[in-house]
């Protein structure tokens, strides 16, 4: 059975987005860049929400593209190639490569079919959310691991992944130069 790895970026005070979807604070530091490129290139499949496919598949393809864009050239071609699998509620015509489509019903029903998808995957799963579908699969504990980014900012307000008290089993941290810090925790769960 496979496992779920989480991996996002969140500010010193627990959100992951400003409360109208600001991601403006995200560190980009190059050192944690490349330990995203070891974590994605190691990947089954990257789990994608369909509000945060819009914005990733406008991104990468362009990003790849452009030699200009140094380590993020290369990450564009590696989100490019990895397989994706997009979480919908409606079936739709996916344009970026390597995608497909998880039609879902509700949250009963993402978890069932997660669970289906862990079962037949023997490495790990790369969980980037987005916001709901990150916090649906933590609150049915189908989260393994969770690979956070510490940006050394607060917002003060936003959206949090964490839909209720969560335990969780401290692995590492590892500072960066920029300030932020990757924390590796797992899941008691």
């Amino acid at each position: 059975m496979g496992r779920m790895i989480l991996q996002m970026m969140m500010t010193v005070d627990g959100y992951v987005a400003g409360s109208n979807d600001e991601l403006d604070w995200i560190d980009n530091d190059p050192v944690m860049g490349k330990a995203h490129f070891a974590l994605a290139e190691g990947a089954e499949a990257a789990i994608i929400g369909h509000n945060l496919y819009q914005g990733m598949a406008a991104f990468w393809p362009q990003v790849a593209a452009n030699p200009a864009a140094n380590n993020e050239a290369e990450f564009g071609k590696l989100m490019n190639e990895m397989r994706k699998i997009v979480i919908s509620t409606k079936p739709e015509e996916l344009a970026w490569d390597n995608c497909e489509q998880l039609l879902v019903r509700d949250d009963e029903d993402l978890a069932g079919k997660i669970q289906e998808v862990k079962d037949g995957t023997p490495g790990y799963l790369l969980l980037y959310g987005g916001v709901q579908t990150a916090e649906s699969l933590i609150e049915r504990n189908l989260v393994d691991e969770y690979r956070l980014d510490v940006c050394p900012i607060a917002l003060g307000a936003g959206k949090s992944i964490f839909p209720k008290r969560a335990a969780l089993k401290f692995v590492s941290a590892t500072p960066y130069a920029s300030g932020a810090m990757a924390v590796t925790y797992e899941s008691t769960a």
